[in-house]
């Protein structure tokens, strides 16, 4: 029983606000929401806080936390190819699993439940996700052409494949309903079109999304334009990758004729504001033009490197503030429409959009509490600014508790199911195994 909250922020249809409210969860599912609710083998307290869908991030990289501050302030291109790729060799499953299980306990203290997940050796960050008890969806990035013509290396195209169906049968033997496999070819530009469709071929082998980097760069762009005489976009859909199981991160370089194409393949976007922002790539994805065209936007962190967190609040209000300056309009894009994103949008966009993201009877509880009895978060006017101080004003540090399937993974902000002293202690370690030098942008 979580009782008598403040407020409940539903999500659901009509987006109804509940005030000394209590939710009766039995067996990971909502059984009822009442004023007046008895029950409960546990119970835990909902006065002074607000209890709301977990959030999802729809784009990271986790394992990726143990590169936080190591390549800092420095052009994409000189990030890549001079710190980011070269530590990447040295990555072992070990280290891996060693920055999930940071990523995780990050994510867990911030408010999120459900992640997509895109990285070397997804096996490994799977089996850290089950362990932390989060729900999520896990790929093996998938690559096989690094030059401008795309060229591809077979043998590379073969291992990466290998590795991705090794991570499915990791995912599958983990029998572990909360974490599914996707799929996850790069990018088009590191992407041939034999593996970008052989990725096709396997999501509809396994029944499962397709997760993608797409047109993050100007870069990207022109490539394609001089090389094919079609947008990236344009391209694809050349090809038939387009279609509704594409879940595609960035999309910032978009023309109107993109936009029209992706709403017409119900492919979903997750927008990540602020990698975009700090890697300093230029463009703003044109959100407001694929909210008009129907295309159903989530939100992503992307990875711990290029954020520098995974705190989904911070993102929500980046996502909304960069909107308002980039269009000179503050009424742009609201609260409630950011805050849909990062629930129902995001539970639609991966299958789960009748089992997680509202606080509804049925509906699976991957939920948290945030605590409002907090200067930043008073006061709280009406139901409309209650939506406005959490996309504006919280913190991810403002959950209080968090919950998947009904089990908490942190009560009044002490971890449950990992051991955060032990997960510092293996970070240690897994730097001096990677031993990284101080970061530098001379």
């Amino acid at each position: 029983m979580i009782k008598d909250c403040d407020w409940i922020i539903t999500q659901d249809e009509r987006r109804r606000l509940l005030k000394k409210t209590s939710v009766l969860i039995r067996d990971g599912v909502i059984e009822d929401i009442n004023r007046d609710l008895n029950g409960g083998d546990m119970i835990i307290a909902g006065k002074g806080k607000v209890l709301m869908p977990g959030l999802i991030n729809t784009h990271t990289h986790i394992s990726m936390s143990l590169l936080r501050g190591y390549a800092e302030d420095l052009p994409l291109d000189r990030w890549l190819k001079e710190k980011v790729w070269p530590i990447e060799r040295k990555l072992t499953e070990k280290l891996c699993y060693v920055g999930a299980l940071l990523g995780c306990l990050e994510m867990i203290r911030t408010g999120t439940t459900c992640l997509v997940d895109m990285y070397y050796h997804a096996g490994a960050i799977a089996k850290a996700v089950k362990k932390a008890g989060l729900r999520g969806f896990i790929g093996q990035g998938l690559i096989d052409t690094v030059s401008d013509d795309r060229t591809s290396d077979e043998s590379l195209r073969e291992s990466f494949l290998t590795a991705a169906y090794k991570t499915v049968k990791i995912i599958q033997e983990l029998n572990d309903s909360k974490i599914k496999p996707i799929v996850a070819p790069h990018a088009p530009y590191t992407c041939s079109d034999e593996l970008l469709m052989k990725s096709q071929v396997m999501a509809e082998e396994f029944d499962t999304l397709i997760h993608i980097h797409l047109t993050e760069t100007r870069r990207e762009q022109a490539m394609f334009q001089r090389n094919y005489g079609y947008s990236v976009v344009e391209y694809l859909d050349r090809i038939g990758f387009l279609n509704g199981k594409v879940l595609a991160a960035h999309c910032v370089w978009l023309t109107r004729r993109d936009i029209e194409l992706l709403a017409r393949r119900c492919v979903k976007i997750s927008h990540c504001p602020i990698s975009n922002m700090k890697l300093g790539v230029g463009g703003v994805s044109p959100i407001p033009e694929l909210v008009e065209s129907g295309v159903l936007i989530t939100l992503g962190t992307d990875g711990p490197a290029s954020n520098n967190t995974l705190d989904m609040f911070e993102t929500m209000k980046i996502a909304a503030l960069l909107q308002k300056h980039n269009r000179w309009d503050p009424s742009v894009i609201n609260a409630q429409q950011i805050l849909d994103m990062a629930t129902v949008n995001a539970s639609g966009s991966l299958g789960l959009g009748k089992i997680v993201g509202r606080v509804e009877k049925g509906f699976e509880a991957d939920l948290i509490l945030v605590d409002i009895r907090s200067p930043s978060l008073q006061p709280i006017h009406s139901s409309d600014s209650l939506i406005a101080n959490l996309v504006y004003a919280a913190k991810g540090l403002s959950v209080d508790t968090l919950l998947v399937q009904g089990k908490p993974l942190m009560l009044k902000g002490v971890f449950q199911t990992l051991d955060e002293e032990e997960v510092y202690g293996l970070v240690e370690e897994a730097l001096e195994e990677l031993d990284i030098k101080p970061s530098s942008n001379s």
